[in-house]
């Protein structure tokens, strides 16, 4: 079975694309990077005058950005950041399609629209989530403890979670792209078998 050099894997936050990719990594000997880290890294050399997409929260901790935000300014931050954080994915992208190492790379930050034009030795797939699912692995999260308002910052979280989820699923089907519906019941490894399956392609004897 032959595989893309590079492979994506993109969905809405919670859907366990981490986890898969990681899984998935591990059995074909790729590297794996996150798009989240990407834009941590460009975040710590640059500041807020320069690069405002990579530092909309200011000074405020995360758990009181998402309590202290309206829902208009969560979906306009995150369409802000992914945008300029595009055009650094794309030399990640190029790079490893070419010279570099093979790899997988993962995150909500890969936008159906922009992963629709890559070319190369490139291909990958979306998880997309119903939103009981979504619910359920947001609000079994802990990362809203010492939060000012904890339920709050869950429903703030939850609504972006479940517009974005939606966002992506109406652009990967417009677009034609592969996708995977995930299910409570599905396990990680039951998962990356299925996404092995989608991308691998049977080599001619």
């Amino acid at each position: 079975m032959k595989y893309p050099k590079v492979i994506y894997l993109g969905g809405a936050p919670m859907v366990g694309k981490t986890t898969i990719a990681r899984i998935v990594a591990s059995r074909l000997h790729y590297d794996c990077v996150s798009t989240d880290d990407i834009g941590a890294a460009i975040a710590s050399v640059t500041e807020l005058a320069s690069h405002p997409a990579f530092h909309y929260m200011g000074d405020r901790d995360f758990r009181e950005y998402y309590v202290s935000s309206s829902m208009d300014d969560l979906i306009r931050d995150a369409n802000n950041q992914h945008e300029a954080l595009w055009p650094a994915l794309l030399t990640l992208f190029r790079n490893h399609s070419t010279w570099g190492t093979a790899a997988i790379i993962e995150g909500w930050a890969l936008r159906p629209d922009h992963v629709s034009q890559l070319s190369g030795d490139i291909a990958g797939l979306f998880l997309l989530a119903d939103d009981c699912l979504v619910e359920e692995r947001v609000r079994a999260s802990d990362f809203s403890v010492g939060a000012s308002d904890e339920e709050m910052m869950i429903r703030r979280y939850l609504e972006r979670s479940l517009w974005y989820s939606a966002h992506i699923r109406d652009q990967v089907e417009r677009l034609g792209l592969r996708s995977i519906p995930i299910s409570p019941e599905m396990r990680p490894r039951e998962i990356a078998d299925q996404c092995m399956r989608v991308l691998g392609v049977n080599e001619r004897p």
